[in-house]
């Protein structure tokens, strides 16, 4: 079994000691160290993957580089989707590495083994690339804040707007795993609170590659609408198969990444509308992050979870500067009590369950003749402010809004 880790910075504490020269602390000599705990070469890998390392390493550099006097030192590591290898993989960066903060990518699963081990071990977690509810519910850690949209947030933002439209009757196709079975209950709970029914639901196997026998259920369901509960290459495998059966108008998805625009294709993506926490055109902020970014990796668009690695990187090591420790209940503290400042996301906070409210952009994915470049991807449709979306922090389920 093969397991990944590589080192994006760093610095060697006997160098910086002859340099320093005597007298200086030890701890001033030992670089912060951030891990990032990410599918880097599987199914997620595009959704967040290296340019997740990337994105937060970027973060380090616009930060300056240094914290209280320590360099900062940026891991990443490979936990291919598989919790136990996470949670491994956790353990080696926080004994081992002493690591200060652990950025969560790739499936919920993996993060929320990651987050549970961390809260047992007080250390920092910003979630980055989970969509599970958990995160930020009955798994919210003191020392973690979630930066993606989750299943409900999705789901009220896109299957609330279907229902109003005349898409009242709706089938789920639905990834067989923590995240998938999350958004189908948040989008059906969505569905019928805006009062529409569901008529079923069928599961598929984690990177199925034929999904044939439940596009075929679905559509003989008779319902308005299919809604695809998940995600990465499922989703996209899933598009492309509903487009040959000649499902077209009926399909709905829920979370959707730039990747998987680009990996579809404007031909059969066009007219696919979805809710996203960031849109690399929305603002001059994210435009300026886009450009960097994309000026080390090839040109690849970013996606939410990008963006929301490089500013929570960002807020973290603002904090860290405030509360002059990288201690994680003072850090947290004073994550909740700054402001979020760098303008890549809508009108963020950060609620008592860790959760990041934001504003979002319900967007239309482009057709080819009105696309003007290959980043030229969506055209957002509106914005919907974060308070209608984002269930308050003592509705969530987290213990640390309790009293």
């Amino acid at each position: 079994m093969t397991r990944r880790l590589f080192t994006v910075a760093g610095s060697l504490a006997g160098s910086l000691a002859a340099l320093l020269g005597p007298g200086t602390g030890a701890f001033a000599q030992t670089p912060l160290r951030i891990g990032v705990v990410e599918d880097l070469s599987g199914m997620y890998s595009g959704n967040g993957g290296p340019n997740m390392v990337l994105a937060t390493q970027l973060a380090v550099e616009d930060f300056g580089g240094k914290v209280l006097g320590r360099p900062i030192e940026v891991t990443g590591v490979d936990h291919q989707n598989k919790p136990d290898i996470g949670s491994s993989l956790a353990r080696q960066l926080v004994d081992q590495r002493g690591v200060s903060a652990l950025v969560l990518g790739g499936a919920s699963s993996v993060g929320l083994a990651v987050q549970s081990y961390a809260r047992e071990r007080k250390v920092t977690t910003l979630v980055t690339g989970g969509y599970a509810s958990q995160f930020s519910g009955a798994g919210c850690s003191p020392y973690g804040t979630q930066w993606t949209p989750s299943t409900g947030e999705l789901a009220k933002a896109v299957a609330g707007a279907v229902v109003q439209g005349g898409g009242k009757s709706w089938y789920f196709i639905t990834a067989d795993y923590v995240f998938g079975h999350g958004l189908a209950a948040d989008a059906s709970k969505a569905v019928k609170a805006a009062g529409g029914s569901v008529v079923g639901e069928i599961r598929h196997p984690l990177g199925a590659t034929d999904l044939s026998s439940q596009l075929i259920q679905a559509q003989s369901s008779g319902a308005d609408v299919i809604g695809l509960a998940n995600a990465g290459p499922d989703l996209v495998n899933t598009i492309k198969q509903a487009r040959e059966f000649g499902i077209t108008s009926k399909v709905v998805a829920m979370l959707v990444f730039t990747n998987n625009t680009v990996a579809l294709g404007l031909d059969v993506a066009q007219g696919i509308r979805m809710a996203v926490n960031f849109y690399w055109d929305a603002n001059d902020p994210s435009r300026a992050f886009a450009k960097k970014l994309m000026a080390r990796n090839g040109n690849v668009v970013p996606t939410m979870g990008h963006a929301v690695a490089y500013v929570s990187t960002l807020h973290y090591l603002r904090a860290v500067e405030k509360a002059g420790t990288d201690d994680a209940a003072a850090v947290d503290k004073a994550m909740k009590e700054m402001p979020i400042t760098d303008g890549i996301l809508s009108n963020p906070r950060i609620q008592k369950n860790g959760r990041v409210v934001m504003d979002m952009y319900l967007v239309e994915v482009k057709s080819p003749k009105d696309s003007k470049s290959k980043a030229d991807l969506y055209r957002i449709v509106e914005t919907i402010p974060g308070d209608t979306l984002f269930t308050p922090a003592e509705k969530s389920g987290c213990p640390l809004t309790a009293g």
